[in-house]
Parts: structure tokens; sequence; C-alpha cells
């Protein structure tokens, strides 16, 4: 009989990937288990087969069958993890046939080999899931791709959005790697997980992430001690300050030859470095900004998730006659928001299509704050555009792509 569905892959899958230990009497244990539940799928598949066969196969009916198949080897072959991130812990909860199981672990090397030790206890195939959740996750996230293990590195905002889907009223380490996990094995049955696959960067974009983060801190100092100097009469003291001044401009400079230094070892940092100055208003500062700052690219889908990530969306709340607000959403990356601010400045007068476009904005009535942050986010979508075709950013696209038709 013709199933849509390649049965033979899972039963091989099942075989070579159990850990099979020495002792005879763990060898005869994994036979039987195996033949449990290769005993409830087919008593799955011919139940389910019996009601197609009733009522006369129809149109798309294959398709349905493929999707009922593929929840009931979740039910039986596979495991999905779900890890909530702290600073000094993380919360894991795997889901498994109709258990679930929590355990928590310390955010260390220690707790990293605990977490191994607690993974070899269940024979399934793994999945693994968690939140970006900055430098409190990525060692964590780098352990599991070491290891081999299938993880994702979801998007914060769509975990969140995921929770609020299912009704989710505690906010808890343990209930949000419930909904981490139960997110996991969601994508599992859409078949969008291999998609979503966390693939690591480069030692070199991490440290990129460093770099830039420590430049922003030490920034705002020097702009501190360059307002009290302004303030300052006393000899002394203007003397201390311009010290003070002198030194942070060294680190400001060190860490500037850092970056270049580690965007020059790395091919694919290079290139979007590359691309991304191709829009004018956009220098070396802003495009390493926007790397470090916007992390793994293919973690977004379409430009709106981009802008809703720094919060340069716009939020709308309207209610009959008595509401009507809008408003950026500033939900998202404010080191990045600030990053965009001055380049957004300068591409309203130095680039032509984003002038053209602040100028009718402001034309329209609109306030030149609300034009400006517009021509951000505009700056953001063309980021987006570059970095994900891998082709430098044309002034001329939409003329040339026009005069085609």
């Amino acid at each position: 009989m013709f199933l849509p569905w390649n049965s033979s892959k899972y039963l091989k899958f099942y075989f070579f990937t159990a850990r099979v230990r020495p002792t005879p009497l763990f060898q005869i244990s994994q036979l039987l288990a195996f033949s449990q539940n290769l005993f409830k799928i087919s008593i799955f598949c011919l139940q389910n087969l019996q009601k197609f066969a009733q009522s006369g196969f129809k149109e798309g009916d294959f398709d349905n069958l493929n999707v009922l198949l593929n929840a009931c080897l979740i039910y039986f072959l596979y495991i999905f993890f779900g890890i909530d991130i702290s600073k000094l812990t993380f919360d894991v909860t795997a889901l498994i046939e109709t258990k679930v199981c929590h355990k928590k672990f310390a955010n260390t090397e220690t707790g990293f080999k605990e977490f191994k030790q607690w993974i070899k206890t269940f024979e399934s195939e793994h999945y693994f899931c968690m939140e970006a959740t900055g430098i409190y996750g990525v060692c964590l996230a780098q352990y599991l791709i070491q290891q081999n293990y299938k993880t994702i590195v979801a998007n914060p905002f769509i975990i969140k959005s995921y929770s609020r889907m299912q009704m989710n009223r505690n906010k808890t380490d343990k209930a949000d790697s419930f909904c981490i996990a139960s997110y996991c094995k969601n994508l599992f049955l859409e078949e969008k997980i291999d998609v979503n696959l966390y693939k690591p960067k480069s030692k070199y974009y991490q440290q990129l992430q460093s770099l830039v983060t420590r430049l922003e801190q030490v920034k705002l100092p020097k702009n501190q001690e360059v307002n009290h100097l302004e303030s300052s009469l006393e000899k002394t003291v203007v003397k201390i300050i311009t010290q003070s001044i002198g030194s942070l401009d060294r680190q400001i400079k060190a860490i500037k030859t850092a970056i270049k230094k580690c965007v020059k070892k790395d091919k694919t940092l290079r290139k979007h470095v590359q691309l991304l100055v191709t829009i004018k208003g956009i220098g070396d500062l802003t495009a390493w900004s926007i790397l470090a700052y916007l992390g793994d690219i293919s973690l977004f889908l379409t430009s709106g998730q981009v802008a809703s990530f720094v919060g340069l969306n716009p939020c709308v709340e309207t209610s009959g006659t008595s509401i009507n607000n809008t408003s950026l959403s500033k939900s998202g990356n404010k080191r990045l928001r600030k990053a965009l601010y001055m380049p957004a400045i300068v591409a309203k007068k130095h680039n032509p299509i984003l002038a053209e476009f602040y100028d009718r904005l402001i034309k329209k009535g609109k306030p030149k704050k609300v034009a400006i942050c517009a021509v951000m986010r505009k700056l953001l979508v063309l980021s987006f555009g570059v970095l994900k075709s891998e082709t430098a950013f044309d002034p001329n696209y939409r003329k040339e792509k026009a005069s085609q038709y």
C-alpha cells in the first residue's frame, strides 16, 4: 500500500541513533520499547487509514494523513527541550510523549556537563530551543552545537507572541521553558524546524559584538567628562579631567583598531561591512553597530521583523473616538536605535532617495522627529535588504526594474 510518508527512514533512524549500551539486558529493553512504539504507530496508521477508506480518498487527504503521521512520530520518537536562560542558571523542560520533565542547571561549564548527562537519559532524537538572550545564552548555544545537538536560537519576540497565543498567564522560568519547548514542537509539526536551526557565527563575529559594546561603554563616560570640563574652572580639576579624556580617547582608538583587525580577518564580516557602506549615510562605525546589535540576520524573514526587533515599528492605539495615539514601539534594541540616529540626520541631506523620502513626509505635515524616525527605519530596512540579498545598494534599482515593464 502506498503511503505519502517515508516510514522506512524513521525505522532506520530509530535503530541507528539509539544509544545501545553493551549490556544484553539493556539491548532487550531497547528492542521491547521500540516494538511497543512501532505497534502503537501501526495501530494509529490503520485507524486513520480505515477512516479515509470508509469515506473515500479526496483531494488533500494524503497531506492530512502525512500531518497525522508526523504528529504520531512526535508522540513516540522525538523529545523537545525548551531552555530558559538567566544570568546564573537555566531552566530546561523536556516534552516526552505525554510527560513533561523539568530541571534547573547552573549557567556554567559544570552545569553544561550536568545537562549533557541528563540528556543521555533520553534515548530518542533531540531538538533544543532557546531564546536569543545575548551573552547569557551564547556559551550554552555554542556548547550544544559542539555536541552536535540540533539547536534553535529563537527570536524573543516570536516566543513572546507564541506565549500570548497560548494564553499563558504565568511568567516563571519553568513556565517559560515549557512555552519554548512547546514552540519547538510546533515548529516540527509545521515542518519548519530544519530551516530554523542555529548556525553559529565565527569567533570574529562574537569578538565584534564584544568590541562594539565596549566602544559604546567607553564613549559614554568620555562625553560626560567633556561636559564636566566645560563646567570646571579649577585648574587642578581641569588637568585631571583632561587626563581622563586622553585616557578614554586612547581606549577608543585601540578598540577601533581591534574592530578593524577583526573585520579584516573574517571574510563574511568584511563583505557585510562593504555592502552596508554602499548605502549613503552609513559608515564603518554604523556598519559595525548594525552587525553587532542586529545579530544573526537569518533569524529574520522580513524587514518588518527587523524593524520590530529594533523598536522602529509604529505602535498604533485607537479605540472609538477617545483614543488615537501613534508612536514608536521602542521595544527593541535601544543601542541600535541610537546608532542609527546620526546616520539618519546625514542621510536625509546627502542620500537622494532618503532626502526625497524625508521631504515628502514633511510636506504631508509630519513632525520632523517622526520623519527622522522614518528615515532611521528606512536605513535599517535597506541594511537588511543588502545583507539578506548579499547585493550592494543600487539607488537606481527601482528605475531599472520599472523600465523592464
